[in-house]
């Protein structure tokens, strides 16, 4: 029997005309399948972060960054699968609460209403994920859920040196995401400490917070020139201050972090806020602004290694089983790293006239950087100014039920190239790509 079904009286945050479905069930799932031969639209989900001024490439229109009910906070970062929701401090003025599900993915129904990924996973894990992804999500969060986030975030400025104490991340920073940047260009993040660094300098530098100017750190750390469409690797425990360039990031299912400089170039950090985001597993409430704890907690050896750059980057490769006849394939991340398969990033790119079809061995979000065109019967269309609460087919999810039907039909409709990013979560590969060997 399908579950019961019922509208909420709250509202997504950018779309107040869509009502909501609380709750998953059989035949809503169905209905999501058929509709587009198992390809699922989703919608975009935007989040502002208080201490971020928006770097204004994600293609919203002018007057959609600052949306008067966030309270001076600006739009920043897209959230495009991400099965929780997000906790970004702030607080939207016209319900003085945190925006509705901030940043959780939702799917469009056939009916105009939308309905939360999560809810339909819960519905049937085997039907969205596949039998492998939901083992392996369970196995790690005890319930099935899709087990990364993918995002953009998109700042003016660096975002504060910060580090995850459990959360890796990858990068694909991009031409599409950030038109017109030279490849020459001067963009750069930092990462880690400089060897000559000692624990009594990293020390000296914490103590300093709000004590002066400036505590410093960034200037202990390295700072590397990104190098546009390729990928990097980001393991967790190492310092970052990632540049102001557009970026493409996937990451674990979590959202935490530790600040580690007290000025930037968008206002001061305070104490409390450096630990705000700290989970209490990783780091104890009681050890919040114990800078000798974080010192002999901290990974000097991961974050003074002088590979790092060597090992972390992700110089494009072909992926020639995707690859066709007007059809370019190239593996933007891939490999292994921290022992195994954690994501990877596929780009494929086809000629108008182009067509393919698209059946790898794992369920798959998508997000459209250039062209139209269809994928299983999902018109997509890159899209310019896009108004905050209307709605565009930019995004999808390739189900397990589309797989089990022998892939999708992509084809470019339109007069120019017609360019998709697939974003794949841990183990979908039966052989890494690129580096890694068999699993």
């Amino acid at each position: 029997m399908a579950a019961s079904t019922s509208i909420l009286a709250d509202k997504l945050h950018e779309y107040p005309q869509q009502d909501v479905i609380d709750g998953g069930s059989a035949s809503i799932l169905d209905d999501c399948l058929n509709q587009n031969d198992g390809v699922l639209q989703l919608l975009h989900r935007y989040a502002g972060r208080t201490f971020c001024t928006p770097g204004r490439r994600l293609r919203l229109d002018a007057e959609s960054y600052y949306p008067d009910y966030m309270n001076g906070t600006g739009l920043d970062e897209i959230w495009m699968c991400c099965t929780v929701p997000i906790v970004t401090g702030v607080i939207d003025t016209r319900t003085n609460k945190a925006p509705f599900r901030e940043g959780e993915a939702h799917v469009l129904t056939p009916d105009g209403q939308v309905i939360s990924l999560q809810d339909l996973i819960t519905a049937n894990p085997e039907a969205v994920m596949g039998e492998k992804i939901t083992a392996f999500s369970k196995s790690l969060y005890g319930d099935p859920t899709w087990p990364i986030v993918s995002k953009k975030f998109d700042n003016l400025n660096p975002i504060p040196h910060h580090l995850h104490w459990s959360k890796w991340e990858v990068y694909d920073i991009n031409s599409f995401d950030n038109p017109g940047v030279s490849p020459s260009h001067y963009h750069t993040t930092a990462m880690g400490l400089y060897p000559f660094v000692t624990k009594d300098q990293f020390l000296a530098c914490m103590k300093s917070w709000g004590q002066g100017e400036y505590n410093g750190v960034r200037h202990l750390s390295p700072h590397t020139m990104m190098h546009i469409d390729n990928g990097f690797v980001m393991p967790n425990g190492v310092l970052h201050s990632p540049t102001d360039l557009c970026t493409h990031e996937l990451h674990v299912t979590m959202d935490e972090h530790f600040l580690a400089e007290d000025l930037t170039l968008d206002g001061r950090i305070g104490a409390a806020d450096a630990f705000y985001a700290c989970r209490e597993e990783d780091y104890p409430k009681d050890k919040h602004e114990d800078w000798e704890y974080l010192v002999e907690k901290f990974d000097f050896e991961a974050n003074q290694d002088p590979d790092f750059v060597q090992k972390n980057s992700r110089p494009a490769i072909a992926a020639e089983e995707f690859a066709g006849d007007g059809v370019d394939a190239k593996w933007i991340v891939y490999g292994d790293f921290l022992g195994d398969q954690k994501c990877s990033i596929l780009r494929l790119t086809l000629q108008p006239g182009g067509k393919t079809n698209f059946c790898p061995e794992s369920p798959t979000l998508f997000h459209t950087n250039g062209g139209s065109g269809r994928v299983g019967k999902l018109a997509v269309k890159y899209h310019q100014d896009m108004k905050l609460g209307e709605l565009y087919p930019e995004i999808g999810f390739i189900t397990q039920s589309a797989l089990n039907n022998g892939g999708v039909a992509i084809e470019n409709t339109g007069s120019e190239p017609l360019v998709l990013t697939f974003d794949f979560p841990q183990n979908a590969h039966s052989k890494t790509p690129g580096v890694g060997g068999s699993k």
